[in-house]
């Protein structure tokens, strides 16, 4: 077990390590390894080897002791970055910064995160794929004709049907809620849990001690979703390749990861920031590893965990 931790792992000739990697495979029926992989990134890298299980691709991450939460800045804000969050402070009329992000981060400790096989992509929650004997198809049938005699891709009808093209036809999907308990229960039944917010921050960060898991400022010359440079168009959105654990994860500030915590959500807001056109760097704050949502949105999610802003990845620890 030992060798699973970071320290010891990382310490392994490239055999040894390939080893214990291949060993993981016999945890879990169905569990398969499909390569060894490194990934590279923020300079972060891991060794690592991708796993399938039930369709989806899992990723062996080590685990390790690190801090975690956010006080202060590691290495400072550029000019840009600088410039961006005064104009918003001055608007707002915020006097320290600092204090202010602080206010928005999860408190610093120091904690142990067991290693974890960890889902690499994200799911939706709720939509189902309905079949072509459902009574959905009879009483939709207005609907989903409408859509086929129109020019659009795809389209949702008030949150309830989700209507889209694909090669063989017309993809029907039907919204059903889910309450929080109930998607924990569910995966658990499965075998697999949610990350909870000291792994989500591992996984996402690694430990680092900046703002966002890259730094302290926005990299403004990269391409990022909602603030496009037309030059860019058609290339990669940069936040959402993957991370030094060979995760897609914190990309979106729209898009919520559910965690089993008492904060619920990580790596989003909902976009309500760059909703309320708080620029750039405030509007892609939520995406720092840190980043708590505010608990008024709680009682909703609850109820409901579902959605289009919300997203989850399954986790076996080992």
């Amino acid at each position: 077990m030992e060798n699973l931790y970071r320290q010891a792992y990382e310490a392994l000739t490239e055999q040894q390590r390939k080893e214990v990697l291949e060993s993981l495979a016999t945890r879990r029926p169905g569990l398969k390894l499909q390569r060894f992989e490194s990934f590279d990134r923020f300079a972060m890298r891991t060794e690592t080897a991708v796993y399938e299980l039930d369709g989806a691709e899992f990723v062996f991450v080590p685990g390790d002791t690190v801090t975690l939460g956010w006080e202060s800045f590691a290495d400072g804000l550029d000019a840009e970055t600088q410039a961006d969050m005064d104009q918003v402070m001055e608007e707002y009329d915020i006097s320290d910064l600092t204090s202010f992000l602080a206010s928005m981060m999860s408190p610093v400790r120091t904690m142990t995160v067991a290693p974890m096989l960890v889902e690499r992509k994200l799911h939706e929650i709720g939509w189902h794929r309905v079949a072509p004997d459902s009574e959905v198809m009879v009483t939709r049938r207005s609907d989903i004709e409408e859509f086929e005699a129109s020019p659009y891709k795809s389209i949702t009808k008030n949150n309830q049907l989700r209507l889209s093209r694909s090669s063989t036809g017309t993809v029907v999907e039907e919204y059903k809620p889910i309450a929080y308990a109930a998607l924990i229960q569910t995966l658990q039944e499965q075998g697999y849990s949610l990350p909870t917010e000291d792994e989500w921050e591992y996984l996402c960060g690694g430990g680092t001690r900046t703002l966002w898991r890259w730094g302290d400022s926005i990299p403004y010359d990269t391409h990022l979703r909602y603030f496009e440079e037309a030059a860019l168009k058609g290339t990669p959105y940069d936040m959402e390749l993957p991370n030094q654990f060979g995760l897609h994860i914190a990309y979106d500030p729209y898009k919520y990861e559910v965690v089993d915590a008492p904060c619920m959500l990580k790596g989003a807001d909902g976009g309500s920031f760059i909703c309320g056109g708080m620029g750039v760097a405030l509007g892609y704050l939520p995406v720092a590893t840190y980043f708590q949502s505010p608990d008024d949105i709680f009682d909703d999610y609850k109820a409901d965990i579902g959605g289009s802003y919300t997203r989850y990845r399954k986790v076996i620890r080992l």
